[in-house]
């Protein structure tokens, strides 16, 4: 923005400087021309008034040599012809004095020398010519010297001008920038970002707006947490009351096992009130996918061999980091393995794949069970069509906007589902 009104700035104001200068400029050598050819016709009436009284005051014809002696040193440029032709002074366009001579009226003509004038004095012997000349460089001077003041005069009010507008664009454009930036960082998670009221009474405005944005994003979150917390701490109270009936079964295999699945719920309700009552992270966390796909995958084929179902894992080697939470991640992972599990028969082969492309990264789940029932939408979040929560989906849809891709649904040759997940790779 600040080169933008840089720029408006420039080309307005050389416009301005152009319009008033180039006339000034035509006029201070139209000036110079002006006083140089009333220099000449100066010259002229002089010489012609001297010519005047030398015929008036002589009996006889007036001769050259006598008016040159009633002259006497003419100046420079200047001349008298008789009317026999015969010169006094310095040659002169001898076109122009015979036109005169003929004509009887004085005349004027630009040469390649300069400016010439010639002015007749009619005696009874005929047409006396008087001539002045003016050079160019008479004609011309002061210009070149004038015109380098004017441009100086330009280039001045033109630089005066963009010190100006960049001295007004850093007003506008230093806040602008403050709240692009704080606009970032509060973007990135950081809550406690604020800006302070500078510059024009706009920016200064928006500014203000920001501040009460982020003041109601923050109280937002923290109810929010608030909430997640509340909620994890009612369920103590029935996985309590679990506990004790697990406690109670029979069989000790059984009991052992519902015993573990429980510490892992009450681990997981315990993760939750920790991340609920903690504040959000001001850095984005960094996971390597690639080694969650494998752990992962390690845990699900216990249970995927227990229902004799083939699966098969193809990960990319390598580190691949990606902005989201472990946890997120494992529990995305989770949910699109789990689905295969939930929603397929026992004995139904599935695969898990991690792959690079042009695009980025892309982690799929895909099975050959009957696929997606007919009219799913994937962008209900929480509502599944086949009886269960739907949260599955939601969490994977949460994980992929959190890593900055996309999740979608499809099918596979065989009439599977597929579920994808495109990621920008880090």
């Amino acid at each position: 923005m600040r080169s933008r009104i840089n720029i408006l700035t420039l080309g307005v104001t050389a416009l301005v400087v152009i319009a008033f200068v180039v006339p000034l400029a035509l006029l201070v050598q139209r000036q110079a021309d002006q006083r140089g050819r009333l220099q000449a016709e100066r010259v002229a009436q002089t010489l012609a008034a001297v010519v005047v009284r030398s015929v008036a005051a002589s009996d006889v014809a007036l001769t050259a040599d006598r008016l040159a002696v009633e002259l006497g040193r003419l100046p420079p440029m200047s001349a008298v012809i008789m009317p026999d032709g015969e010169l006094i002074g310095q040659a002169v366009d001898r076109a122009l004095v015979d036109d005169v001579a003929e004509g009887g009226a004085a005349l004027s003509s630009y040469t390649s020398d300069g400016f010439v004038l010639a002015i007749p004095v009619i005696t009874g012997a005929g047409t006396i010519v008087v001539a002045s000349a003016i050079p160019n460089e008479e004609l011309t001077r002061g210009v070149t010297a004038a015109w380098g003041l004017l441009a100086l005069l330009g280039v001045g009010i033109i630089l005066a001008s963009l010190l100006v507008a960049d001295r007004l664009g850093r007003t506008v454009v230093g806040p602008s920038r403050e709240l692009a930036a704080a606009a970032d960082r509060l973007g990135h998670g950081d809550l406690s970002t604020r800006v302070t009221g500078s510059g024009p009474p706009e920016l200064t405005a928006i500014a203000g707006a920001f501040n009460v944005l982020a003041d109601r994003i923050a109280g937002l979150l923290a109810a929010e947490r608030e909430q997640v917390a509340d909620l994890s701490h009612r369920l103590r109270t029935p996985l309590t009351a679990l506990r004790l009936q697990a406690e109670q079964l029979e069989s000790p295999d059984d009991r052992e096992s519902v015993l573990n699945k429980v510490d892992r719920l009450s681990g997981e309700i315990d993760h939750l009130i920790r991340e609920a009552r903690q504040r959000p992270e001001t850095v984005p966390a960094k996971t390597d996918l690639a080694e969650v796909v494998r752990k992962r995958a390690g845990f699900w084929r216990v249970l995927a061999d227990e229902q004799r179902r083939e699966m098969t894992v193809d990960v990319i080697d390598g580190e691949v980091l990606i902005p989201v939470d472990e946890r997120e991640t494992g529990a995305a992972l989770d949910a699109m393995i789990g689905n295969v599990f939930s929603h397929t028969a026992p004995g139904t082969p599935f695969s898990v794949r991690l792959d690079r492309n042009d695009v980025g990264l892309r982690l799929e789940v895909a099975d050959e069970g009957p696929g997606f029932p007919t009219g799913f939408d994937p962008r209900l979040r929480g509502v599944s069509g086949t009886g269960s929560s739907g949260l599955g989906l939601d969490i994977v849809g949460r994980f992929a906007e959190s890593a900055g891709g996309e999740l979608t649904l499809a099918t596979t040759p065989k009439g599977g589902a597929l579920v994808s997940v495109r990621l920008d790779s880090r």
